[in-house]
């Protein structure tokens, strides 16, 4: 097959990461995030290779959870916080989906509804991210309408942290203690709050689901494991070299002649470009990978091409193959020198891209 453009995905590093999961909440249950087709990876794949690793996934559109159940007939699904109406309910006891309860109303919707079976209910508590969540009020009597309704299988508590991924530990400890005193308080239900960071720089916050998103996909967010617990990039982002030429000095490449040669150089065209998913604000002397070899963007990112200074790598020629991303460059580096995270670049690969997994 004509290739010049692709990204590869990669089983073992999927399942190492699951199991670095599996090894830093050791009594916690696994809810893998997949949503945003997993990351930009794939949902059907994701959840295919860590069926019977983990214990469920989560997504957060309703379209995705039906998608993912035609693929995964007897896994548990989560729906993540979303606009809750009748036929949305009567989706997710048909489906046997659970879902997130994140405001009073829609708890009583759905103690006031006719369901063809009972689906299990996570409700959630906004103990400081201030997106989804109730207050402690609204929280406190959408468990007491819920806990008496036939139509509720079972009821989880949770919760989403803001700050796990930082130094300090404040704010995560404020939000742990909101959601765990106000939870045994109303009985001994399964709490989960642990996201990706939180699984590795909080384990006081495990407790009896974990949620582990970014890490699954090779990302430590914390930036603070060590070699020895290293998680595996899945994703590697590759191009072909399509030309390369020789330029004198002051010549300008690309568009607007942003990068300029201040001596004779070298640059390799890469079949990349924005159309592809590669950042177009990425700036000069963002790192590339050419036959392994680090090298520096040279020029504005265009639809279809980025351009790449190899003064220093003589043996570079049209047809070899650079790396975005990926196997020896961290996404998560890419996207410092691009004022971005990983997750917006692994979920911005778009369609024209040849997914080859491995």
């Amino acid at each position: 097959m004509h290739r010049t453009t692709w990204v590869e995905f990669n089983s073992k590093a999927l399942r190492h990461n699951a199991a670095m999961v599996r090894r830093l909440a050791p009594e916690s249950a696994i809810l893998a995030m997949v949503k945003a087709n997993g990351y930009g990876h794939g949902a059907d794949w994701v959840a295919d290779q860590l069926s019977g690793i983990v214990d469920g996934f989560a997504v957060a559109r309703h379209s995705e959870a039906l998608t993912l159940r035609a693929a995964q007939p007897n896994s548990r699904i989560l729906l993540l916080g979303t606009e809750v109406d009748d036929g949305l309910l009567q989706d997710c006891a048909i489906q046997r989906l659970d879902i997130v309860i994140h405001e009073l109303g829609a708890a009583k919707l759905l103690a006031n509804t006719i369901l063809p079976q009972s689906i299990t209910v996570w409700l959630k508590l906004n103990t400081g991210m201030n997106r989804l969540g109730m207050c402690n009020k609204d929280f406190c009597e959408a468990h007491r309408v819920l806990s008496g309704s036939p139509n509720v299988a079972a009821i989880h508590h949770m919760t989403h942290f803001s700050d796990a991924e930082t130094d300090s530990p404040a704010a995560t400890d404020r939000q742990f203690q909101l959601l765990h005193s106000l939870s045994t308080s109303l009985g001994e239900l399964p709490i989960s709050m642990a996201n990706s960071a939180a699984i590795i720089r909080h384990p006081q916050t495990h407790l009896d689901w974990v949620r582990p998103g970014i890490m699954l996909f090779g990302d430590d967010p914390t930036i603070s494991l060590t070699a020895a617990d290293a998680l595996a990039p899945v994703m590697t982002f590759k191009a072909k070299v399509l030309a390369v030429r020789d330029i004198e000095i002051g010549d300008g490449v690309g568009y607007n002649r942003r990068w300029q040669a201040a001596r004779k150089s070298r640059i390799a065209t890469v079949s990349a470009g924005y159309a592809d998913g590669y950042p177009r604000q990425a700036p000069d002397g963002t790192p590339v990978l050419i036959n392994g070899a680090r090298a520096p963007l040279a020029g504005r990112v265009s639809m279809d091409l980025l351009t790449v200074d190899v003064s220093h790598l003589p043996n570079v020629k049209a047809g070899d193959i650079a790396t975005l991303w990926g196997d020896n460059l961290p996404a998560a580096e890419v996207g410092q020198h691009c004022n971005t995270i990983s997750y917006e670049l692994f979920t911005r690969i778009t369609a024209r891209v040849d997914r080859v997994y491995l």
